[in-house]
């Protein structure tokens, strides 16, 4: 019975955090502009963060405090590529930069919305695959089945699907992540 006590267990992480995340696609007159990303957080994690910066508590986030958020609760994201991870034809693309970053609540919780731009402007085929994942397991990101593409798309002709993607396994490539996979041929 020692033996059994003293022995070592197994630590399991578990996520404190649930994320429903949806990515669009936007194009330019000269390509593939950038993705952008738009976060709905669960009701206790949302609720905890207005708790911080909703300093009024009217349910609405003014410029005032959704900048105190984004310097207190987004900025740190940085330093893990926002849990974004991105693959154009197969190379990775980092660091993952955040721009044009707009928290809000809505039907009572806490969204964030944010672009990364990409910049793909040439006429050649490419395969874009971006995941939403949190390797410690703190945060669960659960990924739009019905991403989308939007903006003027001259170039190309696209294909958009919801995936798992093996390139991208984590974890001693026990866990493939599911990614956004883009496709786009030349016209």
């Amino acid at each position: 019975m020692l033996f059994c006590l003293l022995a070592p267990q197994k630590a399991s992480a578990h996520p404190h955090v649930f994320v429903d995340c949806s990515l669009t696609f936007e194009f330019n007159d000269n390509g593939l502009s950038g993705v952008r990303q738009k976060w709905w957080f669960d009701e206790m994690f949302a609720a905890m963060i207005l708790g911080d910066f909703d300093k009024n508590h009217d349910n609405k986030l003014n410029e005032e405090e959704a900048t105190a958020l984004e310097n207190g609760a987004f900025v740190n994201l940085k330093n893990f590529n926002y849990f974004t991870r991105i693959l154009v034809d197969g190379n990775e693309r980092t660091p993952v930069e955040a721009l044009e970053f707009k928290p809000s609540i809505e039907d009572g919780t806490l969204v964030y919305e944010f672009f990364v731009p990409l910049d793909i402007t040439d006429d050649a085929k490419h395969v874009v695959m971006v995941a939403i994942y949190d390797e410690s397991f703190y945060t669960s990101v659960q990924m739009d089945p019905q991403n989308k593409v939007r903006g003027p798309i001259q170039k190309f002709k696209t294909s958009l699907e919801l995936e798992p993607v093996a390139e991208m396994a984590y974890f001693y490539d026990q866990i493939t992540p599911e990614a956004a996979v883009l496709t786009m041929l030349p016209k």
